[in-house]
């Protein structure tokens, strides 16, 4: 009968060549082999000498005797004697191992007669020298004697085994798969199963499937370990615990693999396991990926198996048939790929060029700095080598390194005509190790419409011209590696939507999909870099399937827990192809990520975002900027919004000025939906939730179900446009009362222009400036007077008389405001109201203003005559707040700076303050972010503020200023957020 395949065990490469032999043999096979292995050490070599004198000698018998007394002293392994050498080589100080490895040879190549005798001797030691160690290596040394070892597990103690000796010993002695897994059962500490190749390469050739449970036990301490080999068993406990493991995303990797090798056993398991959403997503995988064998094994499943199998879509997640388009429809690249096109052609190399007049130099005269960009020399004498210049810089371009590429994107947009004419000799000429690179950077440019490349070359003759425009026009396709990676199986066709060529409603092939994923797999993360095929893709197909493609190709990469290098290709994917929809669903993970460990996703995610999100993108960048719970999530998305806020000439806080929404909303603040027979009108009420009026006038909440005589689709699109409206107007109000409140505290100030613009005539924005309290401030930031925005769009002061704009205040008193800005309008917290505060609740009770967040009704709190002079804020210090009311201080507005840690505990959090400071506040015993429950409550021992100054190491307690150096708002703030954090 047959062998099953999937019931066969193939032992891994690695640990091939460290295993055992344990089976007799002849003395000249044991001579044959160490001829041909590495030698053993000197004291190995002399271990042997001794080993092979007693047999001599005395026979095997005496050699095992001798080894029995050696094994029974108290020596310790080190855990070095286990390395990865050859069978014979040890790098061991103490003599047991090369011992017993010469010894094992020497027994097993013995004669009958020797052997039966040194079997008996071993026996009478196994007695005589009753230690674990001693009688397990005695177990190792016996070929035929399994039940020594049977017995040696059953009286195995993992508390009185020391470095685990014996327990190494026992995997070396084990030949049956229940000794196997009865001694993964009595293992406790399994640290150093990873370390013994040679122990568990010999466990594993002798056992197989057997050290499932082995492994198994192995997951808690040796993770990755047990992973990386129990998809290698066939066995069913291997596949049900990696399904068990199915949520961290090392587990789904492992489970595919197992897919791979046992593809039956797989889907059965699947298919029965309990529904959840991991598994399903593997067994989408694997029956997309394995049609055929799912098709078998669907009469051996269970009824809910079969309904569960059956009831997954059909190929690329469409159960409607979807006609295929035949290579007569389809580019050339996507038949028969560049890397198998012997009818591509070479590109003309030109060796003559003329070498323009050397004209860059770097800024540190000679030496290449890492992110140094090269400025024009005064004369050709003082400029740098041009060619290794340039090359650098076109290599910087396609580096993975943001400052690396970010340098070369401004040395091309500075300099782009010059740059050429450098480039164009080495993009042009022979092969070279700069030829790539080069050729990319002048298409790059011309992409980008930087210059006229053409026109530059033909400056150097027709020839040049004609080769440019070639090489243009090849769009990098000879530009692959050697190796074209294969398609992974979280990528394999039938399991991602379907590529559709542009207009014609064909799908691609499985054949031509694959190619595009090979040709995404060689392409890099940024602009220049996407393999030139991308192109010839993106003109032939689809944009919105393309879109969703990208999309399911990124969620498979995800369920198989993102196990490509780095970021990965399947991420950029989604710059490639992705749409406004794509930008849409990655915010929420972007939001999520840091917290399970995946900071780098997040950071690539935003460039995504703002890539192919638009404004839209931008707006959400800058909102996690603000309020993400995650402080370096915050940075990188506050460095992203500067990168583009200069780049259009504007502070952060004015680019998100510009990028409110108003929702569709016309100057009037309303816009119209149709029913076709009946029409209405939607408008905004203060909280900025949409509401319908019909042609009556009459008001409504929401809209009227459409009837009979109403268009179906008009009725339908309008009835999905006022569901997103109240989502998003929902968005909308709680962003931007966040970000009003912010620029509250921090006293961020607006022209009169800009205030007209956003808070008087933006349709939505000024439904909420009417219910807050606004005033204009002196150039020092000292309020003049403080007014309100009527219905009707004009202006009240406290005396509800109409208010006007002090001309030239700002120039005539001069200085910033607290903020730093040269604005004159802002809103007033309440500590600068003084006398008047009182008024202003009155005027907001008696025309039934809610505010959309605590402005005049706020708590205000003021420090003491004898705290401004101190430097300690002691009111706070001493007392115990739990642990999570801290994270919660730690994740307000304004606060998140940790500027110290202990022993790899957080002590410390501190709130940003204006003019380069830091309010530190000091605790104890910290906590570890991953171990909260540890330190479940801490104790404020110290606060203090500190300059932000990081070349002096900011947060000593030494250069602690005075607290009086806060303003008023600025301390009102900070104690009203700590009375908060020690409330019972």
């Amino acid at each position: 009968m047959n062998e099953d395949p999937e019931d066969r065990f193939e032992l891994p490469q690695k640990f091939r060549r460290g295993v055992l032999r344990r089976e007799r043999c002849e003395r000249a096979e044991i001579d044959r082999l160490a001829a041909v292995v590495a030698d053993p050490d000197a004291r190995g070599k002399a271990t042997w000498r001794a080993v092979d004198l007693i047999v001599a000698e005395e026979g095997p018998a005496a050699a095992v005797r001798a080894f029995a007394a050696v094994t029974d002293e108290d020596v310790r392994y080190a855990r070095s004697s286990w390395g990865h050498g050859s069978v014979y080589h040890s790098r061991i100080s103490d003599v047991r191992w090369p011992m017993m490895l010469r010894l094992l040879d020497l027994v097993r190549s013995a004669t009958e007669e020797e052997y039966a005798e040194a079997v008996a001797t071993a026996e009478k030691m196994r007695e005589e020298y009753p230690s674990p160690a001693s009688r397990a290596a005695m177990s190792v040394l016996a070929l035929d004697r399994p039940q020594w070892c049977s017995a040696d597990i059953a009286e195995y103690s993992a508390d009185e085994d020391f470095d685990n000796h014996t327990a190494r010993l026992l995997m070396l002695a084990t030949t049956t798969q229940e000794q196997a897994r009865e001694l993964g059962r009595r293992i406790r500490d399994w640290t150093w199963v990873n370390d013994d190749r040679r122990a568990e390469g010999t466990f594993l050739a002798a056992v197989g499937a057997g050290a499932d449970e082995f492994l198994v036990g192995c997951l808690e301490q040796s993770r990755w370990h047990a992973l990386n080999l129990l998809p290698k068993l066939p066995s069913e406990l291997a596949v049900n615990t990696l399904i068990g493991e199915l949520g961290p995303k090392d587990a789904q990797g492992a489970l595919l693999e197992a897919a791979k090798r046992f593809p039956r056993r797989v889907l059965r398991l699947l298919a029965e396991a309990e529904p959840a959403t991991q598994v399903d997503y593997v067994l989408r995988l694997h029956v997309a990926a394995q049609p055929e064998v799912a098709r078998s094994e669907l009469p051996a499943l269970s009824a809910a198996g079969r309904q569960r199998v059956a009831a997954l879509p059909g190929p690329a997640g469409h159960n409607a048939p979807i006609l295929v388009a035949t290579a007569a429809d389809l580019p050339r690249i996507l038949v028969t790929p560049p890397w198998e096109d012997r009818e591509l052609g070479k590109p003309a190399v030109l060796k003559n060029l003329p070498v323009p007049t050397p004209i860059f130099r770097w800024p540190t005269r000679g030496h290449v700095s890492s992110y140094a960009i090269p400025e024009i020399a005064p004369s050709p004498e003082e400029a740098d080598d041009q060619g290794r210049l340039v090359a650098t810089m076109a290599e910087r371009l396609s580096s993975e390194y943001d400052r690396y590429s970010e340098s070369a994107h401004i040395f091309f947009r500075r300099h782009p005509e010059d740059a050429i004419r450098q480039l164009l000799p080495s993009a042009l000429g022979p092969t070279g190790l700069g030829l790539r690179k080069a050729q990319a950077a002048v298409r790059f440019v011309a992409r980008q419409g930087w210059a006229d490349v053409l026109a530059i070359a033909a400056e150097s003759g027709p020839e040049a011209a004609r080769a440019t425009q070639a090489l243009l026009e090849r769009r990098g396709l000879d530009a692959f590696p050697k190796s074209i990676p294969a398609v992974p199986l979280w990528a394999e066709p039938s399991s991602l939507p379907p590529i559709l060529l542009a207009g014609r409603g064909l799908a691609l092939p499985a054949s031509a999909v694959r190619l595009v994923v090979q040709m995404l797999a060689i392409s890099s993360r940024r602009d220049i870099a996407p393999y030139g095929g991308i192109e010839t893709v993106k003109e032939s197909c689809d944009a919105s399937s393309l879109a969703e493609f990208a999309w399911g190709l990124f969620e498979n990469w995800g369920g198989a827990g993102y196990p490509t290098k780095k970021v990965g290709w399947a991420f950029d994917v989604l710059r490639w192809f992705g749409d406004a929809e794509t930008a849409r669903r990655l915010v929420p993970l972007i939001r999520a990520w840091p917290g399970e460990g995946g900071s780098a996703r997040a950071a690539v995610g935003m460039d995504v975002l703002i890539a192919i999100g638009g404004d839209a993108g931008i707006r959400e960048v800058y909102d996690i900027s603000q309020r993400s719970q995650f402080g370096a999530l915050r940075d990188d998305a506050a460095a992203r919004i500067a990168i583009v806020a200069t780049a259009r000439g504007l502070s952060a806080d004015q680019l998100e000025d510009r990028l409110v929404l108003d929702l569709g909303a016309g100057a009037c603040g309303t816009l119209p939906l149709d029913y076709g027979t009946r029409r209405f009108t939607v408008g905004f009420d203060e909280y900025l939730q949409p509401f319908v009026t019909d042609d009556a006038g009459k008001r409504r909440t929401a809209l009227p179900k459409p009837t009979a005589k109403d268009d179906a689709a008009l009725a339908s699109r309008a009835q999905a446009r006022f569901t997103e409206l109240k989502k998003d107007s929902k968005t909308l109000a709680v962003r931007q009362a966040a970000r009003l409140e912010r620029a509250m505290v921090t006293g961020r100030k607006w022209s009169e222009a800009e205030f007209r613009a956003l808070f008087i005539e933006h349709p939505l924005m000024r439904l909420l400036g009417r219910r807050l309290v606004w005033g204009q401030f002196d150039g020092a930031g000292t309020l003049h007077e403080a007014f309100r925005i009527a219905e009707d769009g004009t202006l009240a002061d406290v005396d509800d008389e109409r208010f006007a704009f002090d001309a030239g205040l700002a120039e005539r008193t001069g200085g910033t405001d607290r903020a730093g800005g040269t604005g004159a309008i802002g809103l007033v917290h309440p500590v600068t109201l003084g006398r008047a505060l009182p008024r202003w609740v009155e005027i907001c009770h008696d025309y039934e203003i809610v505010q959309p967040f605590p402005q005049v009704g706020r708590p205000i709190f003021a420090l003491t005559a004898e705290e401004r002079a101190a430097d300690r804020l002691a009111r706070f210090c001493d007392v115990t707040v739990s642990t999570d009311r801290l994270l919660a201080l730690h994740r307000s507005p304004g606060w998140g700076t940790m500027p110290q840690w202990e022993a790899a505990r957080a002590v410390a959090t501190a709130r940003r303050v204006p003019g380069d400071r830091l309010l530190i506040v000091q605790i104890t015993p910290g906590y570890r972010p991953g171990s909260l429950a540890d330190t479940p409550h801490q104790s404020i021992r110290d606060i203090w503020l500190s300059p932000l100054d990081t070349g002096h190491g900011y947060g000593t307690r030494a250069r602690a200023l005075p607290l009086g150096d806060l303003d008023d708002v600025e301390a009102s703030e900070i104690i009203a957020d700590l009375t908060t954090a020690v409330a019972p």
